[in-house]
Order: structure tokens, then C-alpha cells, then sequence
């Protein structure tokens, strides 16, 4: 069946399992967001900042990172990003794409977020296959349960529940790189559906939402939300955007 907003406009198709949550796509679409337009620096009760970072490597991230456990109240991870967390907590992820000589590096952001305050959330359950190319058989398994031959290529549904519960609950979303392969269905549902949650509350709640970087902004396309986002800004002008415009910062 094919899922409709509520204005009975054609969505993106859900994956299989996954529900896609409606919104976004109306009549009165607004004008397409400039690129990087810094904000005034808020106080912390003001505003409720959570930042969404996915993509395929920690190592690519792994500065960011640490600027943002000092800056955001939630850090939510996807992708192969998340991969590496995880393993760092000791958990087994098969054939998955994994940074594992920064396995160390990973767990010092585990210990740094702690001590800066900022809650980290990683993936609960994934969508798994042997091999990441469309018509391959995928299944949803929790965290705990991926096998020596899975590929984790996707977040799964009781996660992207959490995700959407912490956008929900913010005044300020960033997110960069996407949580899943995005390029391949069925491996495009995690990505889509916050996609479009996130395009919701901004429209009906007045949440301010950040997309950072090509592969973010592309996801977005591909789900029909690039216009829906608050602002687009690139990945190198993010670590700009959160000194201007983050409500905290805590000394290194």
C-alpha cells in the first residue's frame, strides 16, 4: 500500500517492516533554506540540542564528535559510526563495517560524554544482511544477536522509536551523515523516517533543524524533505555553527 501525508500526497515508501512517519510534504511548501546562517548563542534552559551524526567511518567524524559531547544535551549515532561505538561496548558486529583500530578512541568519547553530561545513544536493534545490494534478504535482530556474517546496514525499528522520542523532546536538532545505506532499499528506512519526522515537528512545532553535509543533504533529497529542514549548511562549516549557536560548552 502505497503511504500518503495527510494531505493525501504520495510518500516515500516505507521498507517493508518499517512505518513511515507521515508529514512533511503539503501545498504550502516553504522556500528551499539558505546554506549556514548562524544563530545567537542561547542559555542551556532555553533550548533542548540534540545532534544526530551517522556515515560510514568514526575516523571521519571523530573530531566532531568530541565538539559536540561538549555542546549538545543528546548524541545520537547510526551508520558505521555507531558500528564502532558499539564494538567499543563490547559488542559483536559480525561482518559489519567497523573502524577497529579506533576502538580505544571510541570508548574515550563513551567516557568524555559521560563526563561532559551529554546523554549518547546508540542503535538497539539494526537491519541486518549478508550482503548490501537490493533483493538481498534483510532481517531485523537486536544489538545483541548480530551474527558473524551480518552486515549491519540499517538502524531498526525500536530504534529509530528512541530517536524520534529525543527529537521530540528538542528544541534544536543537527544532523550529519545517514544511518544507514540510504542508496539501497530496503536500507533507506531508518534515514527516511526520521527524515521525515524531523521535517514534521518542524513544520507543525517550530523545532529548528540543522542537515550538515553532501551525503545528509542527499538523503534528504531522496526522501523529499531537503526544503523541509530549518537550515543546510556543510560539514566543515558545522563546528562554526556550533560555537555561534549551541546553548553550552564545557572546558575540555
Amino acid at each position: 500500500m502505497l503511504t500518503t501525508d495527510v494531505r493525501g500526497n504520495s510518500a516515500p515508501r516505507p521498507t517493508g517492516r518499517l512505518h513511515l512517519i507521515t508529514g512533511g510534504r503539503d501545498a504550502a511548501a516553504p522556500s528551499r533554506p539558505t546554506l549556514f546562517t548562524p544563530a545567537r548563542k542561547a542559555g542551556r534552559s532555553d533550548h533542548a540540542v540534540c545532534a544526530i551524526v551517522g556515515g560510514t567511518t568514526l575516523s571521519a567524524k571523530l573530531e566532531l564528535l568530541g565538539r559536540l559531547v561538549t555542546r549538545v544535551d543528546v548524541l545520537a549515532l547510526g551508520g558505521g559510526v555507531a558500528n564502532t561505538v558499539l564494538a567499543a561496548t563490547g559488542t559483536d558486529m559480525g561482518a559489519s563495517l567497523c573502524d577497529y583500530g579506533l576502538i580505544d578512541e571510541a570508548r574515550k568519547l563513551l567516557d568524555r560524554a559521560k563526563t561532559c553530561g551529554c546523554e549518547l545513544l546508540l542503535p538497539v536493534d539494526v537491519v541486518v544482511a549478508s550482503d548490501a545490494r537490493s533483493g538481498t534478504e534483510d532481517r531485523i535482530v537486536p544489538c545483541s544477536a548480530i551474527g558473524p556474517e551480518d552486515m549491519v546496514l540499517d538502524i531498526g525499528p525500536a530504534t529509530i522509536a528512541r530517536l524520534t522520542a529525543c527529537v521530540e523532546a528538542a528544541r534544536t536538532v543537527v544532523w550529519t551523515g545517514p544511518l544507514g545505506v540510504y542508496e539501497i532499499a530496503p536500507f533507506d528506512g531508518g534515514t527516511d523516517a526520521l527524515a521525515w519526522f524531523i521535517a514534521r515537528r518542524t513544520r507543525d512545532a517550530g523545532l529548528r533543524s540543522v542537515a550538515a553535509g553532501n551525503d545528509t543533504i542527499a538523503a534528504l533529497t531522496a526522501a523529499g524533505v531537503e526544503n523541509r529542514f530549518s537550515e543546510l549548511t556543510s560539514r566543515d562549516a558545522l563546528p562554526d555553527w556550533l560555537d555561534a549557536a549551541t546553548p553550552r560548552a564545557v572546558p575540555a
